[in-house]
């Protein structure tokens, strides 16, 4: 829901994907098991989130989602000062990539924002 993803937002302890879908959404269908099976490689290193936007309207916006699917790669706000001031957001975004992906491409980006691997060349 969008006050558990609020809370994870708060409490970091790894970095996050979102995906932004909905039910009627077709390329949203046809990348869910590719998610899937994205978080079940990256289990205990990065958080899997799915956000229905139909559901959570106002976390939808909030995220400025405006095409399905939208996948969201966040990660934790390294100056530690701003943010303990309120100057700065707890979560920083790494790349918003609207469209459905397969699961080599979620993991290769997960790689690249959060665990310094390599910038992926092509995206599926």
């Amino acid at each position: 829901s969008g006050e558990e993803l609020e809370q994870m937002l708060q409490e970091w302890d790894q970095p996050l994907v979102v995906d932004a879908y909905a039910t009627w959404c077709g390329p949203c269908l046809l990348m869910a098991p590719e998610f899937e099976q994205a978080a079940q490689e990256l289990a205990g290193r990065v958080r899997f989130v799915k956000l229905d936007t139909d559901l959570e309207p106002q976390m939808a916006t909030r995220l400025s989602i405006m095409g399905l699917p939208t996948l969201l790669f966040l990660d934790k706000n390294d100056d530690k000062e701003a943010v303990e001031e309120g100057k700065a957001p707890v979560a920083v975004l790494k790349e918003r990539i609207e469209g459905a992906l397969r699961k080599k491409s979620i993991v290769d980006l997960c790689e690249f924002h959060f665990f310094g691997g390599p910038q992926p060349t092509q995206l599926s």
